[in-house]
């Protein structure tokens, strides 16, 4: 785990040597400081849900070890988890009828931008958070 703090750019990152579902609470607590520190409370909510499906993805498809990193921006905040399988998800609307793959769609429709970007040897899913704007 580490932390780094540049000129105006903020940003917590965790490498999960293998992520299992006793992990998630504590990597929302993880996520939750750090928007609290930063003043960007008003997106954990979000934000701890995202972080959520992100690395329940990795641990449902793409076993082995990620990195989580939280990054401030400007006007809120960015969220993404890089993992070492190259299958990339879909993100899609699913039927009723389905028990599984909502996640990804429900994250599309709650965050500002989704991105799922193919790295050599991996990929890198990532969403931005937009907080209100200052009056």
């Amino acid at each position: 785990m580490s932390a780094t703090t540049a000129a105006s750019t903020r940003q917590y990152s965790m490498v999960l040597s293998e992520v299992c579902p006793e992990m998630m609470g504590p990597a929302r607590e993880m996520v939750r400081a750090h928007l609290r520190f930063w003043r960007k409370s008003e997106l954990s909510p979000v934000a701890e849900l995202g972080v959520t499906e992100l690395l329940t993805n990795v641990h449902k498809h793409a076993p082995g070890s990620c990195e989580l990193l939280v990054r401030e921006t400007a006007d809120g905040v960015t969220v993404e988890v890089t993992d070492f399988d190259s299958v990339l998800p879909a993100v899609k609307e699913s039927t009723e009828s389905e028990e599984n793959g909502r996640g990804l769609f429900l994250l599309s429709v709650l965050t500002e931008d989704l991105r799922i970007e193919p790295l050599l040897g991996g990929k890198r899913v990532w969403f931005r958070l937009r907080g209100p704007s200052p009056p």
